[in-house]
C-alpha cells in the first residue's frame, strides 16, 4: 500500500511540473498559430506549414531515437552508478549529432544549390533555412533525454516547453507589427528560438548533472549503442512520417490551403493529446526501473493510473472542440479557416481521444525492451496512414488527410495494446 501511495505520489508531483509547463505553452502555442494564420493567410501558412512538417524528416538522422535512447540508459546506468558508461554516452551522443548534422548539411547543399536537383521556388524556398535547424534539433534531443534520463521531467521540458515558444512568439508578434513576418522571416524566427532553448538546456544540465560523474573517465560500448540506436530510429522515423504524414502527402497532392486546413486541425486535435504527452515524458523513468526490477504490480499501476488521469482530461476538451468547433475556429484563426478546418478538426480530435484512451502503449514497450513491438505497431500504423492518405486527398483534401491520420492512429494502439498484454502481461488501457 505504501509503495502504492508513493508511485502515485510521484507521479503527480512530475505530473504537476510538467503539466504546468505544458498549460502555460497552449495559450503560446495558440498565440503563435494565430499570429501566423492571420497575418500570413491560409496560402503562405500552408507553405509555412509544409517546411516545418519537413523539418523533423530531414532531422532524423541527426536525432532519431537520441533522446528515448538517453532517457533509458541514463536512467539504467545513474540508477545503478555506472558513472563511466553514462559519460561515455552522453559524449557519444555529441560526437553523433555533430558528425551526422554535417553530412545532412552537405548532402543538402550539393542536391539543393550545387547540383539544382531540388525546387527552389515557393515552399521549397524555405529547405535552405529549415536545414540549419537540423544540428540544433539533434543537441536539443541529446539535453532533453539527458536531464529526462536523470530523473528531472519537468526541467527537461523547459527549453521546448517554454523558452522556444516564448522567444518564437515575442519575436512574430513583433515582426507582425511592423509588417515583416513572411514565411522566410517566421522559419528564421524558429533558429533563434530552437537556439535559445539549447543555451537554457544547457544550463539547466550544468545545474543538476550529478557531481559525481566529473571524477569518472567515460567508458564508450559504440557498437551496443548503435544497435540499441536502430530500432529507436527506425520508431522514431515511422512515428515521425506517422504524424507529419498528412501534411506532407497534402503538400505533394493537395493545395497549399488544404495544408494549411491541415494544421489548424491538427493543432485543436494536439489539445486531446496534450494529456498522455504529459504521462509519456513522466512515466518513461519510472518504467525503466519498475521493469529491470521485475515489479510487475508497480508497471500495472503506473499504466492504468496514468492512462486514467490523461483519458479523463483529454475527453471533455474534446467534447468542447467537436461542439463548439466552429465558433472557436472562427474567433482564433478567422472566418476563411471555419469552412476548411472543423471536419479535419473533429475526425483528427475522435481519432487522438482513442489514442489517449490506449494509454502509454508505445513508452510501455520501448522503455522495457520490446522497442521492436514499438517499431512493428508504428510501421503498420504507417502502412495504413500513407494508403488511405494517398486514396483519399485526391478525392476529399484535408478530410481526406485527417481520416487516413486517424485510422493509422486506431491501427497503431490496438496492435500495441495487443503486445503490452502478450510482452509484459498487463493491461494499458484507461479502464
Amino acid at each position: 500500500m505504501n509503495q502504492s501511495v508513493n508511485i502515485r505520489q510521484q507521479l503527480i508531483r512530475s505530473f504537476m511540473g510538467v503539466g504546468a509547463m505544458k498549460l502555460i505553452s497552449i495559450p503560446i502555442g495558440l498565440a503563435t498559430s494565430i499570429i501566423l494564420a492571420r497575418t500570413l493567410g491560409p496560402e503562405s501558412f500552408g507553405q509555412y506549414a509544409f517546411a516545418m512538417a519537413l523539418l523533423p524528416l530531414l532531422a532524423l538522422p541527426v536525432a532519431g531515437g537520441v533522446p528515448q535512447l538517453l532517457t533509458r540508459e541514463v536512467a539504467r546506468y545513474s540508477h545503478a552508478g555506472q558513472w563511466s558508461l553514462y559519460r561515455g554516452i552522453v559524449k557519444g551522443a555529441y560526437i553523433w549529432v555533430l558528425n551526422i548534422s554535417l553530412v545532412v548539411i552537405v548532402v543538402s547543399f550539393v542536391c539543393g544549390p550545387l547540383a539544382g536537383w531540388m525546387p527552389t521556388e515557393g515552399k521549397w524556398a524555405l529547405l535552405g533555412i529549415i536545414i540549419l535547424l537540423v544540428p540544433l534539433n539533434g543537441l536539443n534531443a541529446i539535453k532533453n533525454g539527458t536531464i529526462k534520463g536523470l530523473g528531472f521531467p519537468a526541467y527537461s521540458e523547459v527549453p521546448s516547453q517554454l523558452i522556444q515558444p516564448i522567444t518564437v512568439l515575442v519575436l512574430y508578434a513583433v515582426l507582425s507589427h511592423i509588417g515583416m513576418l513572411t514565411t522566410k522571416s517566421a522559419v528564421w524566427t524558429q533558429v533563434v528560438g530552437a537556439s535559445s532553448a539549447f543555451l537554457v538546456a544547457t544550463f539547466i544540465f550544468f545545474k543538476i548533472r550529478p557531481k559525481k560523474t566529473l571524477v569518472h573517465k567515460p567508458v564508450y560500448t559504440s557498437r551496443n549503442w548503435l544497435i540499441a540506436l536502430f530500432p529507436f530510429t527506425l520508431i522514431t522515423l515511422v512515428n515521425t512520417f506517422n504524424t507529419q504524414v498528412g501534411i506532407v502527402l497534402l503538400g505533394f497532392l493537395g493545395t497549399d490551403e488544404a495544408v494549411a486546413a491541415m494544421r489548424v486541425g491538427g493543432r485543436g486535435a494536439q489539445f486531446v493529446a496534450l494529456s498522455l504527452g504529459l504521462v509519456n515524458v513522466v512515466i518513461s523513468p519510472h518504467i525503466v526501473r519498475a521493469f529491470n526490477d521485475a515489479d510487475k504490480k508497480k508497471l500495472q499501476q503506473l499504466s492504468r493510473q496514468s492512462a486514467r488521469a490523461a483519458f479523463l482530461i483529454a475527453l471533455p476538451i474534446g467534447l468542447v472542440l467537436i461542439l463548439f468547433g466552429r465558433p472557436i475556429l472562427e474567433f482564433a484563426f478567422g472566418a476563411e479557416y471555419v469552412f476548411i478546418s472543423y471536419l479535419p478538426l473533429v475526425i483528427l480530435v475522435v481519432g487522438q481521444l482513442i489514442n489517449v484512451f490506449f494509454g502509454s502503449v508505445g513508452q510501455l514497450l520501448s522503455m522495457s525492451g520490446h522497442e521492436r513491438d514499438t517499431l512493428l505497431g508504428q510501421v503498420f500504423a504507417l502502412a495504413i496512414n500513407v494508403v488511405a492518405c494517398t486514396i483519399l486527398i485526391p478525392l476529399y483534401g484535408a478530410i481526406g488527410a485527417a481520416i487516413g491520420v486517424s485510422m493509422g492512429i486506431v491501427a497503431w494502439n490496438v496492435l500495441l495494446g495487443i503486445l503490452v498484454v502478450k510482452r509484459l502481461n498487463i493491461s494499458p488501457t484507461a479502464f
